[in-house]
């Protein structure tokens, strides 16, 4: 069970046009339990809402004075960074869950390539910093629309600032060369965050190099479309430790069949997007609509997230 917990606002600082940096730390002053590069926060903010920051400053300690995560204000915000950027203030408490990590860097890449489009740097500089300080050979490409709206360049810079490029809509005129970038090294591991239109872009490139699955790595602002997906249907829903069994229909999600039932099971963004909402399961075939679990993760078929997949036969059993 993810662990939550109060921390306390100690610093709201804006790190570019919309962009604010928001430090957490224990009341008390006690550490934080470490986060390796990629993990997020789960915010849980008034009027019941629950929203995925990453932390811009996870290094992989076993323990970490505070949290930092990066928050823009989302045009098509439904309640979340609006809130942050009109009302949170220094001294607020927040119950937060995690962190939790479903986009970490692989060990094993030597040779990486960041990349990242608007907020989406927020994971990026912790992967930089973390890259710098363990001698990895790394690049980041920064994009986007305004230059008013770059973020944390100024700290990317500081660590190496030969290994930032930055690429800006309104000066370039145009999207960067992905399919370039990608072939101009041998990269062991591209890590990517942003919009979907630069992370299509860029599966569509991987693909065209002929890159095994796993090279590339990206997390999604918003799910992508599940083009060919199998119409939902009903499933016997069985929760083990709870012993209790319904009917989850085609229309309704395992998720809400559990808030149905009144079991209380961490979420945050209900599109299969951040992890929080992972479940074991005991028996049955997942239909995976997530994307966050890896190849392997899914043919084990041993664990789900309960906001969009579902079960690929009549009965699924969960250890809940």
């Amino acid at each position: 069970m993810t662990t939550r917990r109060e921390l306390v606002v100690h610093a709201v600082r804006a790190m570019a046009r919309d962009v604010l940096a928001v430090e957490l730390r224990a009341g008390d002053g006690a550490p934080l339990p470490g986060a390796a590069p990629g993990a997020h926060l789960d915010l849980h903010l008034p009027g019941g809402l629950v929203r995925s920051y990453s932390l811009v400053d996870a290094l992989g300690a076993p323990t970490q004075a505070a949290y930092t995560v990066g928050i823009a204000r989302d045009a098509a915000s439904r309640g979340g960074s609006a809130w942050v950027h009109d009302q949170l203030r220094v001294g607020q408490a927040l119950r937060v869950a995690g962190p939790r990590n479903a986009f970490a860097l692989e060990p094993a890449h030597r040779k990486v390539l960041l990349v990242a489009g608007g907020i989406g740097i927020t994971p990026l500089v912790a992967m930089a910093r973390h890259c710098h300080a363990a001698g990895i050979d790394w690049q980041l490409l920064a994009c986007a629309r305004t230059a008013s709206r770059l973020a944390f360049i100024d700290e990317l810079r500081a660590l190496d600032a030969s290994r930032v490029q930055l690429h800006v809509d309104e000066v370039q005129g145009a999207a960067p060369d992905l399919g370039a970038l990608l072939a101009a090294r041998d990269w062991q591991g591209v890590y990517a965050c942003g919009p979907a239109p630069m992370l299509d872009a860029l599966t569509r490139a991987a693909q065209a190099a002929g890159w095994p699955e796993g090279r590339l790595r990206m997390e999604r602002f918003r799910a992508a479309e599940a083009a060919g997906a199998a119409p939902a249907a009903g499933f016997e829903l069985v929760l083990r430790r709870s012993d209790k069994t319904t009917r989850v229909e085609p229309q309704e999600s395992v998720l809400a069949a559990l808030e149905r039932l009144g079991v209380d099971h961490p979420w945050s963004c209900r599109e299969g997007l951040c992890g929080s909402c992972e479940a074991p399961v005991l028996e049955g075939t997942v239909d995976h609509r997530d994307t966050v679990l890896g190849p392997a993760e899914r043919a084990a078929h041993d664990r789900m997230l309960v906001c969009v997949s579902r079960c690929g036969g009549p009965r699924l059993v969960l250890d809940l």
